[in-house]
This record gives structure tokens, sequence and C-alpha cells, in this order.
């Protein structure tokens, strides 16, 4: 029990240090922000890959790695899953260079209602009281937004269904999540190389023409992608699924905070109401959740005693 407590801290503590590192990065982004967002997409995606590469031919034979996309099934939902990872991360990368970091928090607060609704689509769940009155709620909160600005919030719902598209396709497959980040990557990889290296060699590169900074920045935000996607995985298996489900609230709320407080965007009253019932709904869909647990501590206070 003592060796089980023990793990679940180690989880606990990394997937808290991922959500913070998550919450955190646009700032670093926003360094690159006189590069094109494709570049920083490119670099991003080539330098995460080499990491992953690293790593997991560190543990198997070169080989075994690729392996599983014999399969035709799994070749087409790793294809499909690294089109939805490219159209979120260039959503994300525009939401960060365009000054629309609450767009970006919008995003990721949607996205477990989001994916709830897709997993009915899609997967045929049903969905319960508490998560049709979460739905209700932050849809509303979305229609304040388009009244009240005259406009959809693209950035935000873009990021949420792509991201839960995402989560869909690797809910169908069985594989533990390195490979399954690396092959999403390796998908990425030879357009990357292409648009790399057409860049360098049309003059406008960061390694031939040598803008040392730039470079290290864009192979630091590859290797920083990676790291933070491989202490995820290694923090989830430890901790229970709903533990991981609220944690993840600590990105959306850190990227909100970076928005209003360091980058001055404009948090007024018709903002508030609008992040307000989308909280409100996120508040109700974690109801079950929150309640189960309860239950959980209860019981297991009760077998102690």
């Amino acid at each position: 029990m003592e060796g089980q407590d023990q793990e679940r801290a180690r989880g606990l503590a990394y997937m808290i240090a991922v959500y913070v590192a998550w919450g955190l990065l646009p700032a670093y982004w926003k360094l690159l922000q006189g590069i094109a967002p494709l570049t920083i997409l490119a670099h991003r995606a080539l330098w995460a890959f080499v990491l992953l590469a690293i790593v997991l031919l560190a543990v198997y034979k070169p080989k075994h790695i690729l392996l599983p996309l014999k399969n035709r099934k799994t070749l087409v939902l790793y294809l499909l899953a690294s089109v939805s990872l490219v159209v979120q991360w260039v959503a994300y990368l525009l939401a960060i260079v365009t000054d629309h970091l609450l767009d970006l928090s919008m995003g990721y607060y949607l996205y477990p209602i989001v994916v709830v609704v897709l997993g009915m689509v899609f997967l045929k769940e049903r969905m319960t009281s508490y998560q049709l009155m979460a739905l209700a709620l932050a849809l509303l909160g979305v229609l304040i937004k388009i009244l009240q600005y005259k406009s959809i919030p693209t950035l935000a719902l873009v990021l949420a269904f792509s991201f839960s598209i995402y989560s869909i396709i690797k809910k169908k497959i069985r594989i533990n999540s390195v490979n399954s980040i690396f092959y999403e990557i390796l998908f990425m990889v030879p357009f990357s190389l292409a648009y790399i290296l057409a860049g360098e060699l049309g003059g406008s590169g960061y390694f031939i023409e040598l803008h040392p900074g730039s470079a290290m920045l864009l192979i630091g935000g590859g290797l920083a992608t990676a790291a933070t996607l491989l202490l995820f995985a290694s923090g989830a298996r430890r901790i229970p699924i709903f533990t991981v489900g609220f944690l993840q609230y600590i990105s959306p709320t850190m990227v909100l905070l970076l928005g209003v407080f360091v980058y001055g965007e404009d948090f007024n009253r018709g903002q508030l109401i609008v992040f307000a019932f989308i909280w409100l709904g996120l508040a109700v869909c974690s109801i079950p959740g929150i309640i189960a647990l309860m239950k959980r501590f209860l019981r297991r206070r009760g077998a102690g005693t």
C-alpha cells in the first residue's frame, strides 16, 4: 500500500509539473513572435520527433519500433490523429501570435464538454443529465460571446474540437502513450523537413543564416513539447483518471492569467460572464466524479478503521 501511495504521489507531482509547464509555454512561444507559425510548427514537430526517437531507440530494437504501423487500421487511425494534432497546434500558435490567449484558454476549458458530445456521436456513449446541463451552460456562454462581440470564437472552437477529435481517435488505439505520440509526430516529419529545408536554402531559415538565438528557441520548443508529453504519459498511468481531469484546469487557468496580467488582453465584464457560464458548466460536469471520489475515500477510510 505504501509503494502504491508513493507511485500516486510521484504521478501527481509529474502531472502538476506538466500542467504548469503547459500553462507557461505560451510565454515561451511569445519569444518567437517574429517567426511564422508554420516555421514554428515545423521545428516543433522535427525536434520533438528527434527526442522521442532517442527515447524509443533506448528501449526498443529499431526494427520493432514501426511494427504496429503494419496494421492498416492502426496506420489510418494514426494518420487521422496526426492531422487533428496539426490542426490543434496551428490554432494554438495562431492564438498566441495574434494575442488571443483568452481564446486559447476558452478552448481548453470547453474541451472536456466537447469531448463528451463527440463521444456520444462517435462512440455511442450516453450523456448523463449532468453532462447535458454542462453542455447547455457552455453553449450559453459561447452564444453570449457571439452576440456580445458579433463574432464567433473560432480559435477557441477549433482548439476544443480538434483536441476532442484527437482524444476520440486515441481511445480507439491500444498502444502505449510514448509509441503513440511518436507515430503521430512521425507523419509530420517529412513535411516539416521539406518546409525547413526550403526555408534554409531560400535564405529565410535560422541555421544556415546563423540566427543562434532563434535557432535554439526553435529547438527548445520541440524538445519541451516531447519532454512534457513523455512526463504526461508517465504521470497519467500512476493516478486515477478523475484526478487527471481535475488537474487539467491548471493550464487554461494559467493561460488566462498570462493573457490578462502579463500581456494585457482585455478581460471585461462581458468576458467574465462568458467564462462564468463555461466554468459553471465544468463544475456541473465534474459533480459525478467528485461524488464517486468522496464515496471511494469514505470506503477506504471505513475499511481502515
